[in-house]
């Protein structure tokens, strides 16, 4: 991976700051302990720090050959950097010098020269090359084997070239790519680096405002180890931790030099019990990686495909496993992407609380330069669709990773290399805008409080927003650790509401699995799906705040029943429990339409209650001989006669509503009981708004 740097580096780098803003940078490759300077030897190049000097060697025959560093120095400021080098072997025709203003791989500028006495200046976009100033002699150059020093100073808009302290070309600046800056060969030469001086404005940090704020510590070894232990996923919850580690020897299989999942169970005194291996379900010998928990705890998304048995891999991907039990997972299965490919090593997936968006980071055609973020959205088949990119707000010419959807599903929190920074790769904040996903406010990164000069990455946090989890390379028991952060106001998402409960046999109060939808009542979207254990009938949703909503349960052989949850007085974090009874479909069974709304003291239904309806006849299509009738009941508020004909006249609303989508008038009948059938106290409000309500009843099957 490679290194950045920021002024919190010092090390081998004398920084001076001038001012606010102005950076003095002088490196003279006294040593190079913090690796900062890439030294590595392949068949294409080498490089080394040797006796105060920086040794490149392009052994390509054919090609040009880059070394750089990222400096976080904006190029559209004021910018100097002055470098002194010289060719030490090679045909001496050949360009080397400055490459500056450059993304390190298709976009740059450079600055050459040639020991036989030529300079020349070009940028190159797009991997095309443009030369503004042709290859032209110069006395200026020394020869091979001389020590030049090479000058560009940008002032506003006017670039100069400077070579051994004479001016030799003044050009405008062009265009602005990125921040690295470096030093570039040509075909098959070896080059000495004495020094490299940059002066210039430091990018600035678009950081959260209350970022020192934060508290952050190491979870300890009941969690951490000596071996890596990363991707923390939290429960909605917060009780359950879940953690992947590498190279452990409580890895399952014979060969412990892979990955495995983990879980913790958060204790009474609120700190995290040891880990244990999640099973031999889910890992196997493979690299196995966990990418995100439903709000229920029932459901987990994985990174890469499983065989039928669950033993093995077969191919690139994500794989979905329910909960069958309490302590037990089902074998995975593959979780299609229309037209997924990854032209990248990596890859890192969060999906929504609500199951329905996927958010990955990978490498495709149109990605900016490294890895970017891409957004997927769930089909009805249960699919997902081609990736999109999110965007130039969030993604750049470096790489972005390990994206973490928040529970509010607006807030997005994510690790990058190209936005600035205090290290190798820092975690932002950005919040969604709109509903296409591509449509972001700036990133904010977090803050020296979270971010490390080293590298920081995967964010994830439970539904409360109070307590987030993270992995970072610093201040660790060996390699990487996990650490939790007391958040900030600013760094948290927006609240949420957690809705819990169990869902039942309404006749028989036995437990069941199913599956919970849940939908926005003002416009009647779908806006997530969740199931409940089967082993304990336990469900979990998360929802935001300010709106209303309808919670339906559906399972085979029971009518879809759902509940009325309204959030639009809540402006905090709350949790709320809501026990759902599914009605098996027998003569006899009533069920009433609670997300059902008239406008008041009429019976004229509001348009929230038309998916309630639209259930209600999906369901006698499916069942074709099935009859109903349909009750209407009000509380004791006025005098009988006007309540007896307000609900039959409700109950007949209905009728026609169902009647008009083409169910048969013989198969629905129509009664108003006006509050002769209370089913709680007309003393209270809550009381009163139960009595008013409308059900239905089968008849006939």
């Amino acid at each position: 991976m490679k290194k950045t740097l920021y002024l919190s580096i010092l090390f081998t780098i004398i920084f001076s700051i001038t001012n606010a803003q102005e950076v003095n940078i002088i490196e003279n490759f006294d040593n190079n302990d913090e690796d900062w300077w890439l030294e590595a030897d392949n068949e294409e190049r080498k490089s080394e720090i040797v006796g105060g000097k920086y040794l490149l060697t392009n052994k390509l025959e054919d090609s040009g050959y880059r070394f750089w560093n990222e400096f976080f120095l904006d190029a559209d400021n004021d910018l100097t950097i002055e470098a002194k080098l010289k060719q030490t072997k090679g045909d001496d025709n050949m360009g080397f010098g400055i490459m500056w203003n450059s993304d390190g791989i298709t976009d740059n500028h450079n600055f050459e020269i040639a020991s036989t006495g030529y300079f020349r200046v070009s940028y190159r976009e797009e991997s095309e090359y443009t030369y503004v100033k042709e290859w032209t002699e110069s006395d200026a150059v020394k020869g091979f084997g001389l020590y030049n020093i090479l000058k560009i100073e940008k002032k506003g808009s006017t670039v100069r070239y400077y070579i051994n302290n004479e001016l030799v070309y003044t050009d405008v600046y062009r265009t602005k790519f990125n921040e690295d800056i470096g030093f570039i060969l040509r075909t098959n030469m070896k080059v000495e680096v004495d020094y490299i001086k940059i002066k210039g404005e430091e990018r600035k940090i678009n950081i959260v405002e209350d970022a020192l704020a934060v508290e952050k510590e190491n979870l300890g070894l009941g969690i951490n180890s000596p071996y890596s232990e990363i991707i923390p996923i939290v429960s909605a919850d917060g009780r359950t931790l879940y953690v992947t580690r590498s190279d452990h020897p409580g890895n399952l299989g014979d060969d412990k030099d892979h990955d495995d999942i983990w879980f913790s169970e958060l204790l009474s005194d609120g700190s995290w019990g040891p880990l244990e291996n999640i099973g031999n379900t889910i890992n196997n010998e493979n690299h196995n990686f966990s990418i995100s928990i439903s709000p229920d705890n029932n459901t987990m998304i994985l990174n890469g495909l499983y065989n039928f048995y669950g033993d093995g891999r077969s191919g690139n991907g994500i794989s979905i496993s329910h909960r069958t039990s309490e302590m037990q997972w089902g074998v995975p299965s593959q979780i299609k992407i229309e037209n997924f490919y990854n032209d990248n090593k990596y890859q890192n997936f969060t999906v929504s609380p609500s199951n329905t968006v996927l958010v990955m980071s990978i490498e495709r055609k149109d990605t900016y330069g490294d890895s970017d973020m891409y957004v997927s959205f769930r089909q009805q088949d249960g699919s997902y669709s081609e990736p999109l990119n999110m965007g130039a707000v969030l993604n750049t010419v470096e790489s972005e990773g390990t994206p973490y959807i928040a529970s509010d599903g607006v807030t997005l929190y994510f690790n990058s290399e190209g936005h600035p920074g205090y290290g190798n790769a820092d975690i932002f904040v950005s919040k969604r805008l709109d509903d296409t996903w591509t449509n972001w406010s700036e990133p904010k990164n977090l803050g020296p409080a979270v971010n490390t000069v080293d590298w920081d990455a995967y964010f994830n946090l439970d539904a409360k927003g109070e307590y987030a989890y993270m992995v970072s390379s610093n201040n660790t028991y060996g390699e990487e650790d996990i650490f939790r952060i007391k958040l900030s106001e600013e760094s948290k998402p927006e609240p949420v509401v957690i809705i819990s409960g169990k869902v039942y046999n309404k006749k028989t109060n036995a437990i069941l699995g199913a599956n919970i939808y849940y939908e926005d009542l003002s416009n009647g979207k779908q806006l997530g799906i969740a199931t409940s254990n089967p082993a304990t009938g336990q469900y979990k949703i998360v929802l935001p705040y300010g709106k209303k909503y309808g919670i339906i349960g559906k399972k085979a052989g029971f009518m879809p029943v759902s509940e009325y949850i309204d959030l639009s007085e809540i402006s905090e974090y709350t949790e709320i429990e809501k026990d759902l009874y599914l009605v098996p479909i027998i003569v006899g069974e009533v069920v009433t339409l609670n997300n059902l709304f008239f406008k008041r003291g009429k019976a004229e239904l509001d348009g929230s209650s038309f998916p309630e309806l639209d259930r209600l006849i999906n369901l006698m299509n499916n069942n074709p001989k099935m009859e109903i009738e349909i009750y209407g009941h009000t509380n004791n508020i006025g005098p009988h006669d006007q309540l007896v004909e307000l609900s039959r006249n409700r109950a007949n609303t209905v009728k026609q509503y169902i009647v008009n989508k083409g169910i048969a008038k013989k198969r629905v009948k129509a009664l108003g009981h006006g509050p002769d059938k209370p089913v709680a106290s007309n003393e209270t409000e809550a009381g009163r708004k139960k009595n008013q309500r409308v059900e239905f009843k089968i008849i006939k099957k």
